[in-house]
């Protein structure tokens, strides 16, 4: 109803006075009164409206605030009707409600009091509790929906004007050729919004079966929610939250959830595992504790650390896969020098503290996240894995992307925060306009430069500024880069920076110099591999870059001439590199080279298996045979690009069209048009077009064109003018590659034959498809014909294949460039022999027939250089070895030699290769750190050493071992061989050299070290072991002789970076400024040089032109001097080498350049560790494919419910539902599939009514069309209450569920023993006492004992009765056996079912008194059987039976079934009779069981309910809130007659003590006591306590049994220490506490109930000890709230600092900011209300 205006004047107050009284007395009080004037005027109009506004309502009304009243005067201003802003008032009450009281704790108590109460009654209680907890949860529901209606005209109006906003946009970003996608702009709180509904609605609501999907959806799994608890435990704010990002935390059980999945599923993830991963990542596995441990307890029969891999050690298979000797006795040798523990891993553990070692894929899906992350298992990176393939960007990067849109680049982003709105280029529609500055004449669509500009200003820490910042900077100081916002970074002084996780964010992004899109490792790729005829890396623009249309579209030369510079300078970021490193690690030969030249074609799938698997498959399809090589692709694009110009299609044969000379040699004009006939309807298989069918699939919009011209128009293309279906599947068929090695996303996986599961991108197999077709010629077979033929060749200088495999060079040769070509890489690329690559050289140069590395079987083994244990053939030994002596040149020394002299250098141009000095054996291989420098460095520095310390060569020798360490077992190691060897340091052999006596004699390192040899020295046998050492090894560490190192001085003096440096590998690398040697040393070394400047290079060169030297060699020396240096000349330079040897020589030294600087591996080593390696690649691979099957999915009918969950509980319209059906539709089809099984990314599409409906197809379809609305503040708020209404039912369920399986065991158990007034029952027909059940049942117990009660005179009495009198009894007993009270409790039981009180005669019973089984002992008769009932039902519970109604109908059971509507009443009767039964229950209905209970408690109680309140005392039976008259006094008094019949004799009758035999230790324990040999129920985790529901009780919560100082009543119940459960003083209803035998419980008879506890204090002091210790825990209380308050304030303070500026997935500001997004009439500000 609007509101009425007059409704403010007095009068209109005055004529509503009446009405509002009569509305107040509804209440029955004043709270009405006590409400503001605005809540009472809606109150009026909802009451004017026929609608009630009950008692409970008024009540909470109470809680709206003064600032909330002033929202009621806009909201009617507004036109809000009564209705509405009464349902946003409650909703608001209540949430002020929930702040003031404390019901969780109120809650919690009642649990406790009721746990100690009768389980059946406390589960009645507590049922009811939850019923009136269901009513208000309704009521809000009700409020929620009232609120939401309201709003829903003007949420349909904003998605309209969204909906318009959007489909502009992306008209204009179509028309321009820019593939448009709503998801782009989408918030990523938007996106969680809608995910996190299907996956609740999935799985709470579908009726889809997805028990056996994956349940790893929810939003708190992410991992920025699990670093949260990680970091903060219970205090976090946001995994506790009860939906992503609100405020208010979820349910107790829910958090325990949440923290149980964290411990449980995540452990590993924390920062201390990353850490230990961090630190022992390198450990080979059967270094680890479980391997080493069996090593030393079962030796040579331990089946773990024997096996040849991982998997077998850890299956313990080592015998049926054992490692070879050699590899075993070399992990013996480990284990002897590293044990007890070896290297201890914590983080790959199989659980937590686990020494037991997780599977091996699950120990690399660990490693993988250490390196990576978890980002490409995102809904986002799934999402863009079904949209793009193989080409998504999970299986594309192994770090999450930055900025990979072309607007996130330079120079886009100087263009924005110079220029501002005024840029020409940032605002560009597209790349192209971007390009050329034209962005004021096509500019974006306002939506999409609003993306980018939050963007920007969001990323303004990528400025150059701050970039150079953090290079010039680091993390020392107030650093720019590292402020919280660009104004604090520009006043130059901010109180805080930014927290670690952005710091780490901008870091990463300051390290990363590629971020231009043609620095993509693809392009890199495309450049070595075709140069200047790339399709890819010349491109103006990214999209044609990744469409492959550089030809098309090129860049400008200057652009293209500062790209290929960066390739040349970054040859090594090829994927090729990138695959020798994860497979070699730092041995890698190809990828510590420097260049490609040596390593061109090495590609893996360029080996010949593969390129006869091409052969064998894709060939057939993708190269034409005969006269038809003309439809190749590359033809077709010659065709398209030059028309009848063309070089290549109009050629006469395929080696003029392979020649380009088309022209010169063309073909006939009638094949001339008949190809340009053919080329126009087969415009599709130009390699543009297939590039577009593999970049984009079923979207693409030019492959699927019906013509070349729709193609090539961005306007029209596939979306507007496609081709047919049956056209589409042929293009298809024509562009999908085929093959199962050749095609592999990975060399293992193609060796394997895996290309169908694991298949590489669709773009690199047409690549690979091309490579094959074009270098027919580096096949095997002609390669084989070079080697064999050379020049004289009949195949390999063929012009075309066919002629090359026919053998017809001779008649169809290829040109003399061309044949060149060929001839230069078969010399030099041809031979795939890894072991003649540089580093083996230098290996077998340095070490000869030792040598470690050339001498092993495989690549692998050299790296490790395991030549001993994995040794090749010694036939194959002697070949290498003859390959050796005749290219020992190509040694890495022999190259920098020709670098610096040329091809006449004293090393490169010698005729034979100087026989150098051999090394000392212990220092080959893994030894390495036992060479003389080493040593030398660990006597001077000892643990400070940098260089012995380090975990391999390259970092010893760059001094590294601080930053890259070894482990600490092997450091010991290393120490403790050093201490038996350390006279083996270079200043201790010169001592020897120079006949000292300081240094080398010393007995210890430190009297070395104090030159105090000749007083503390070593026995004699110990010197002369030393001096032959010397004798043999002494001079080792003279690397610093050789030739290279004495021109290094003398050109470069004491600056020089080789002679200088601290050892023989710093040294060729040329590190001596950064490792030098000391300063001993380096003055030993220059005393050298300038006695031996003779044997310098350039001098031994003069020396070496004989005839024609000018004599320098020998200038300044004696006669005998000089021919002492000319036989040295001899002896160590041998002759040169002749002329075309030389030449030879440096043809291949051009081409084959050698390892660069240590800096340069360590970057290279670090960029490749950001690179995705094959093996993650394919097991990303299979995750995602495997995941997409298990998705959670919703039944296609359940679409509507679906979409209502995601728009504020409204339905959608029927069109809004088609328009996502169509979208799904449209999506599946346009799906990517890049594998030949139906398995991949595109599940087979059936009818879209049928098929269900994943996640991500829901997601892009609602994206698509713009359904989705954000929802303001007030549906915020209204979301989080819901879902915590839902948790807490379902805790209420869980609960009633646990109580309920409780209570059902003590009602069992109390049905299995008889109940007090069973046992008393008094037979009308038979009152003598012992006729009574019990003592039936005494007399069957104790049939023998003369004391027994039933031989008892008088019941009370000791005199026995007579014999005869016995005699008569016994044979009555016998008789009425079946009256003992487990038979009428077996047939209150089982009825019908039950088995022994039909029995003709007394069962027998075992040692328990329990009725044995007898099938064979006959039935009673139907006589026996009818009397044994109608005693057994006279016998029941008195409130349930009238002992005085012989009718069965007329029970009291009977009215209660017709009350509440059952049909047992009537079940016997004829059909006229059943109106005069009806008439009898409508007057009888005070019969009914409960006025029975009402009457009885009345009876025993009288004051525990006023007579008023009585409802058997009514005229007429009425709903209790109806007033209805008094019966009269005498039906009253009839009716008391009745009651008081049915009662007899139960009201008033004293408790007995229990029944012979029985325990009480036996009976149902209260609820949350501990039974002795039983486990806790359900889902109760039970700690010291014995607690309810796995709650934890406080310091001042008695323990179960313990007194109560202080106990909340349960159910409205005062409590005291005497006062039992619902305010009555018996244990038993039927216990008479008159009774003069009748006991209290809690005295005698309670005690046994509860051993454990224990009186620890005396009566009289007992208070006072309680009162004092609730007193200290009071203080101890108030203390830890100060603390607490203290350390959130603490916490708040650190959380505003991290929280502000977190990573991308820190939802909590944008959760914030979209609080403030949409403001609605009825909201309330900010500051007025604490929302959350």
């Amino acid at each position: 109803m609007p509101y009425d205006a007059s409704l403010k004047g007095d009068a209109v107050h005055e004529d509503l006075k009446d009405d509002a009284t009569n509305r107040r007395n509804i209440s029955g009080n004043n709270l009405f009164e006590n409400l503001g004037d605005p809540i009472k005027n809606i109150i009026l109009q909802v009451e004017r409206e026929g609608k009630d506004v009950d008692e409970t309502t008024l009540e909470l009304l109470q809680h709206i605030t003064v600032k909330q009243l002033a929202k009621i005067f806009d909201m009617l201003g507004q036109g809000e009707d009564a209705d509405t802003i009464l349902a946003w008032l409650k909703r608001r009450a209540r949430k002020n409600k929930a702040g003031q009281d404390d019901w969780k704790e109120e809650r919690k108590k009642l649990i406790e009091t009721g746990a100690r109460r009768n389980p059946v009654e406390f589960y009645k209680a507590i049922e009811e509790e939850n019923a009136k907890k269901q009513e208000e949860y309704d009521q809000m529901a009700e409020d929620r929906a009232q609120l939401r209606l309201a709003k829903a005209k003007q949420r349909e109006k904003d998605r309209s004007a969204f909906f318009e906003k959007m489909e502009e946009a992306k008209k204009a970003m179509e028309d321009e050729g820019v593939w448009w996608k709503a998801v782009d702009v989408m918030p990523e709180k938007d996106k969680n919004a809608i995910n996190n509904a299907f996956e609740k609605f999935a799985t709470k609501n579908s009726e889809f079966d997805n028990s056996d999907m994956d349940h790893d959806g929810e939003w708190w799994k992410r991992d920025a929610f699990r670093r949260d608890w990680e970091r903060n435990k219970a205090k976090g704010k946001k995994w506790t939250a009860v939906c992503e990002g609100a405020k208010d935390k979820a349910t107790e059980p829910e958090l325990a959830v949440r923290e149980e999945f964290y411990r449980g599923n995540d452990w590993w993830k924390a920062d201390k595992y990353k850490g230990d991963w961090e630190g022992t990542k390198d450990a080979t596995w059967w270094k680890e504790e479980p391997y080493i441990k069996d090593w030393q307890q079962n030796k040579h029969e331990g089946a773990r650390w024997t096996a040849a891999d991982e998997e077998s050690g850890l299956e313990g298979e080592g015998t049926r896969y054992p490692c070879s000797p050699e590899e075993a006795r070399h992990r013996e040798d480990w284990y002897k020098a590293n044990g007890p523990r070896g290297v201890v891993k914590k983080w790959n553990a199989a659980t937590e503290g686990d020494p037991e070692k997780c599977s091996v894929p699950e120990k690399h899906a660990r490693e993988e996240y250490y390196r990576n992350g978890d980002w490409w298992k995102t809904d986002g990176a799934r999402e863009d894995f079904k949209d793009r393939g193989l080409d998504c960007d999970a299986l594309t990067f192994a770090a999450k992307p930055l900025d990979s849109d072309w607007w996130k680049q330079e120079p886009y982003r100087s263009d924005f925060f110079k220029n501002g709105p005024k840029g020409r280029q940032w605002t560009a529609v597209n790349e192209a306009a971007a390009v050329d500055k034209a962005g004021d004449q096509k500019p974006a669509p306002d939506l999409e430069k609003d993306r980018r500009e939050a963007w920007y200003k969001n990323n303004w820490w990528k400025q150059p500024e701050y970039k150079d910042d953090w290079k010039k900077n680091g993390r020392t100081g107030n650093t720019k880069w590292r402020a919280p916002t660009e104004e604090e970074a520009k006043k130059g002084g901010y109180p805080k920076p930014v927290g670690d996780d952005e710091r780490r964010k901008r870091e990463e992004w300051y390290k990363n110099d590629d971020d231009e899109w043609w620095k993509a490792p693809r392009f890199i790729e495309d450049y070595f591999q075709k140069g200047p005829e790339g399709r890819h890396w010349p491109a103006r623009t990214k999209d044609d870059g990744m469409g492959g249309r550089a030809l098309e579209n090129p860049a400008t030369r200057d652009e293209q001439g500062k790209r290929e510079d960066w390739y040349r300078s970054n040859w090594w970021k090829q994927p090729k590199y990138t695959d020798d490193f994860w497979k070699n690690g730092p041995l890698g030969a190809a990828w510590t080279g420097k260049g490609d030249d040596q390593n061109h074609d090495k590609e893996w799938w360029k080996q010949p298996a593969f390129i006869d698997n091409w052969q064998r498959t894709m060939k057939p399809k993708s190269q034409p045979q005969g006269q038809e090589w003309w439809k190749q692709p590359e033809y077709v694009e010659d065709y398209q690009l030059h028309g009848p110009k063309g070089r290549k299609w109009p050629a006469a044969t395929e080696t003029a069209g392979i020649e380009g000379t088309g022209i010169k040699n063309p073909c006939t004009a009638d094949d001339k048009d008949y190809r340009q006939r053919w080329y126009a309807d087969n415009w599709w298989r130009a390699p543009r077009c297939a590039m577009d069918w593999a970049k984009h699939g079923p979207k693409g919009e030019m492959w699927r064109a019906a013509s070349k011209a729709s193609a090539e128009d961005p306007k029209i293309g596939a979306s507007k003018e496609p081709c047919t279906d049956k056209e589409a599947r042929g293009r298809v068929a024509f562009y999908k590659p085929i093959g199962d090695m050749w095609r592999a996303c990975g060399e293992e996986l193609g060796f394997a034959g895996k290309a169908a599961e694991n298949p590489c991108t669709s773009a690199d197999a047409l690549s690979r498809d091309e490579w094959y077709r074009t270098n027919w010629w580096k096949a095997p077979e002609y390669v084989e014909d070079w080697k064999t033929n050379k020049g004289s060749g009949k195949k390999w200088p063929a012009g075309c294949e066919p002629s090359g495999k026919a053998g017809n060079a001779d008649g169809d040769p290829c040109a003399a460039e061309e044949k060149q070509k060929r001839d230069d890489w078969y010399r030099n690329n041809a031979d795939n022999e890894w072991w003649q690559e540089p580093q083996y050289c230098e290996d077998w140069g340095q070490n000869g027939p030792d040598g470690n590395m050339w001498t092993a079987d495989a690549r692998g083994n050299a790296n490790r250089s395991g030549g001993k244990e994995h040794p090749c053939p010694e036939g194959e030994k002697k070949q290498r070895e003859a390959w050796y002596k005749d290219n020992w040149w190509k040694t890495p020394h022999c190259y920098d030699d020709w670098k610096k002299h040329g091809k006449s250098g004293p090393e490169c141009g010698r005729e034979r290769p100087l026989q150098m000095d051999r090394t000392d054996p212990e220092t080959i291989g893994d030894g390495w750190w036992k060479k003389p420098e080493y040593i030398e460095d660990w006597l001077n520095n000892d643990r400070d050493g940098k260089m012995w310390t380090a975990a391999d060569p390259l970092a010893a020798a760059s001094g590294m071992g601080h930053k890259k360490p070894a482990e600490d077992p092997e450091k010991d190691k290393r120490e403790k061989w050093y201490r038996d060897n350390w006279w083996k340091a270079p200043t201790c052999s010169d001592d020897w050299a120079k006949a000292g006596d300081k240094r080398w004699p010393a007995a210890t390192p430190d009297a070395s070290r104090n030159q105090q040899g000749d007083k503390d020295f070593v026995a004699q046998p110990e010197k002369d072991k030393r001096e032959d050492w010397y004798r043999k090894h002494g001079d080792s560490d003279g690397w610093w002789k050789r030739p290279e190192f004495i021109a290094d001085y003398q050109e470069s003096g004491p600056s020089g970076k080789k002679w200088t440096a601290a050892s023989s590998t710093a040294g060729a690398l040329g590190l001596g400024h950064t490792n030098p040697a000391s300063t001993q040393q380096k003055k030993k070394r220059e005393d050298w040089y300038k006695d031996n400047a003779w044997k310098a290079p350039k001098i031994v060169e003069d020396w070496a032109k004989g005839p024609q030297s000018s004599g320098a060699w020998k200038d300044g020396a004696s006669p005998d001097e000089a021919k002492k240096r000319d036989a040295w000349y001899k002896q160590n330079m041998g002759s040169p080498a002749a002329p075309d040897e030389k030449d030879k020589r440096e043809a291949w030294y051009r081409k084959h350049p050698v390892e660069p600087s240590g800096a340069q591996l360590l970057k290279r080593e670090d960029w490749y560790r950001g690179q995705l390696s094959d093996d993650d690649k394919g097991r990303r691979m299979d995750w995602l494919r495997e995941r997409g099957a298990k998705d959670k999915r919703i039944q296609a009918d359940e679409l509507a419910d679906a979409l209502t969950a995601i728009n504020e509980g409204q339905p959608p319209t029927e069109k809004q539902v088609q328009a996502i059906r169509d979208a799904i539709q449209k999506n599946r089809d346009g799906q990517k599939d890049d594998f030949d099984d139906a398995s991949g990314s595109k599940r087979g599409v059936a009818d879209d009514e049928e098929e269900p409906i994943t996640r991500e197809e829901f997601f892009r379809a609602v994206a698509d069309t713009n359904f989705y609305i954000a929802p303001d503040k007030d549906e915020l708020e209204m979301q989080a209450e819901e879902e915590k209404v839902d948790q807490e039912k379902e805790e209420m369920g869980r609960q009633e569920e646990e109580l309920a399986y409780l209570a059902l065991d003590a009602e069992e158990e109390q049905k299995k023993r008889p109940e007090n007034w069973q046992r008393k029952y008094r037979d009308p027909e038979q009152t003598e006492w012992w006729k009574r059940p019990d003592v039936v049942e005494n007399f069957h117990r104790n049939p023998e004992d003369p004391d027994a009660l039933w031989r008892k005179e008088e019941e009370t009495g000791r005199k026995p009765c007579s014999d005869a009198d016995a005699k008569k009894r016994e044979d009555w007993y016998r008789d009425n056996w079946w009256k003992d009270p487990k038979y009428s409790t077996e047939w209150r039981r089982d009825g019908e079912m039950g088995d022994n009180w039909k029995k003709a005669a007394r069962p027998e019973e075992d040692e328990e008194g329990a009725p044995i089984d007898d099938d064979d002992t006959p039935e009673a008769t139907e006589e026996q059987l009818a009397e044994r009932e109608k005693w057994f039902r006279n016998a029941k519970a008195p409130e349930r039976q009238a002992a005085i109604e012989d009718e069965k109908w007329k029970r009291p059971d009977m009215v209660e079934d017709f009350q509440n509507g059952g049909d047992d009443w009537k079940r016997d009767a004829k059909p006229e009779e059943i109106p005069e039964r009806e008439k009898w229950m409508k007057d009888n209905w005070w019969k009914a069981p409960k006025h029975i209970e009402e009457f009885k408690k009345a009876a025993k109680e009288p004051a525990a309910e006023p007579a008023d309140t009585q409802s058997w005392k009514r005229a007429a039976a009425a709903p209790e809130q109806e007033e209805v008259p008094e019966a009269t006094p005498q039906q009253v008094a009839d009716r008391m007659d009745f009651y008081r019949k049915v009662l007899e004799p139960f009201v008033g009758e004293k408790l007995d003590e229990p029944f012979e035999g029985e325990k009480i230790e036996d009976q149902t324990p209260f609820l949350g006591e501990k039974l002795k040999d039983q486990e806790p129920f359900v889902g109760e985790k039970i700690p010291d306590g014995n607690l309810f529901l796995g709650e934890k009780l406080t310091n001042e919560d008695p323990f179960s049994g313990e007194k109560m100082m202080t106990e909340d009543p349960f159910l409205g119940e005062k409590l005291t220490d005497e006062t039992p459960f619902s305010g009555e003083k018996f244990v038993n209803e039927d216990d008479d506490p008159d009774d003069p035998d009748w006991e209290a419980p809690g005295d005698e008879e309670m005690q046994p109930e509860d051993e454990r506890i224990e009186e620890e204090e005396e009566p009289d002091n007992a208070e006072e000890a309680m009162q004092e210790e609730d007193k200290a825990w009071n203080d101890e209380d108030d203390e830890d709230a100060a603390d607490e308050e203290e350390e959130e304030e603490e916490e708040e303070e650190e959380d505003d600092g991290d929280n502000e500026h977190q990573d991308d997935e820190d939802l909590e500001a944008e959760l914030e900011a979209a609080f403030e997004e949409q403001d609605t009439m009825w909201e309330e500000d900010e500051e007025d209300e604490d929302i959350f």
